[in-house]
């Protein structure tokens, strides 16, 4: 950046200067109510799924017991990648800007960090139809067949009245409606059951309960008329509103990038969403020997995704 760009700036007598980065307030962080948020020390970070034990079969009396092994599924890498930006002022523009504002650069440059992080860490689900952001199965994050460690016998062992129908396929498990849908008190249905059938990689019932709805903007007022109604919404019948009682809540998403997509995550304890911190935003300035110019950056490493799919859910909208 050279003088002759900012002319204003060499003149005393501005009024006032509207500056982004100083008078324009920057949302707060929205990962980390969504994310594990957590620290690295290595160049990435490996996880891996381990299976558990199916149902414990009978004993013939006088006959040895069975055994049985646990299996060990696929792994999960996180590499940390490097993010960096800077700018280059010429001595004159440092030293003849009247009103200081180009010092301020840095400034600017962590509000730039500050996107990057939520928008890397947003795109797990803005990506995660896709097999840009898969989790240990191999499978995309949201997908309505996730293959399950102990195959068709533990769909086969599954107990749960209708679970047929939850399972389109044997030996997988869905976390996504097998033709996507709009936010609505059907899809919260469908999702709410999808929930409530979950089962582990051989079969046996787990709880993990849906409570965090995600939205984008545009179905903000669609979630408060369906959580917010004490009577079932869009119908002119006196029923109760029975997604009252799943107790949800909704976060709004502002860098989701889709408009009709919508999701459902866990409490932190049930999901496995990750934020790895390699090194936090730093910052730094030097000076050109040869041309006096003042360089000024910033940079960080992290990296972003999931681990499994369980405590998840995602519509991709009709």
């Amino acid at each position: 950046m050279v003088r002759g760009q900012f002319a204003q700036l060499m003149a005393p007598g501005l009024h006032d200067i509207f500056v982004h980065w100083r008078d324009l307030t920057q949302r707060e962080l929205e990962y980390p109510h969504i994310f594990h948020d957590e620290t690295s020390s290595m160049a990435y970070e490996d996880e891996v799924e381990f299976s558990g034990l199916g149902p414990m079969p009978e004993k013939p009396e006088g006959e040895s017991i069975a055994y049985q092994d646990a299996i060990q599924g696929g792994t999960k890498r996180y590499l940390h990648y490097t993010y960096a930006l800077g700018c280059r002022t010429s001595f004159e523009l440092f030293e003849d800007d009247q009103y200081k504002l180009i010092n301020q650069v840095p400034k600017a440059i962590a509000r730039s960090a500050v996107f990057t992080k939520e928008q890397q860490s947003w795109n797990v689900f803005n990506l995660g139809f896709t097999t840009s952001v898969t989790t240990t199965d191999g499978v995309s994050l949201f997908n309505n067949q996730h293959p399950l460690l102990g195959g068709a016998a533990a769909t086969n062992v599954a107990p749960q009245a209708g679970f047929a129908g939850v399972s389109t396929l044997s030996g997988t498990f869905p976390n996504r409606p097998a033709t996507d849908v709009d936010l609505s008190i059907s899809a919260l249905n469908l999702m709410v059951t999808q929930f409530e059938s979950m089962i582990d990689s051989q079969g046996l019932p787990v709880k993990i309960r849906p409570r965090h709805l995600i939205i984008a903007p545009p179905n903000k007022m669609i979630a408060r008329e369906i959580l917010g109604s004490p009577n079932k919404p869009y119908t002119g019948n006196n029923e109760i509103n029975a997604i009252i009682g799943e107790d949800f809540d909704y976060f709004l998403g502002h860098y989701l990038t889709s408009a009709t997509a919508w999701f459902c995550i866990s409490d932190m304890e049930s999901h496995t969403l990750k934020h790895f911190t390699r090194r936090a935003l730093d910052e730094d300035y030097a000076d050109d020997f040869d041309t006096r110019s003042i360089k000024q950056i910033a940079f960080m490493r992290f990296s972003v995704g999931a681990t499994s799919w369980m405590g998840t859910w995602g519509s991709n909208g009709p």
